[in-house]
């Protein structure tokens, strides 16, 4: 079993090679942790671990920054029950033409 100064010593270099997992500072950082997350779900399972490492430093961005701040508070006013009844509604009204 690895000890644990074998795990930050890797933990350590693949911060190296990817700096962003220590946080986004800017909305050209979130554009680009977007864009390279996009590419690591075409191989899901051979980057798990960057994929959560990754969607953690975008969801943390994005409740923090201030250019998401309208939509978070959006977010928070929605009535959960009625969005859901809502999409219901749209999906079986876009679906009634299939016969």
């Amino acid at each position: 079993m690895l000890v644990t100064n074998e795990i930050t010593q890797m933990a350590k270099a693949i911060v190296t090679q990817l700096p962003i997992l220590n946080g986004i500072a800017s909305s050209d950082e979130h554009q680009q942790a977007l864009i390279l997350l996009e590419e690591l779900l075409e191989h899901y399972d051979e980057n798990l671990i960057i994929i959560e490492a990754l969607s953690n430093v975008i969801a943390r961005y994005e409740d923090e920054s201030a250019e998401f701040d309208v939509f978070n508070k959006r977010q928070i006013a929605i009535n959960s029950e009625i969005a859901m009844l809502k999409v219901l509604i749209d999906q079986n009204l876009n679906n009634t033409n299939q016969i």
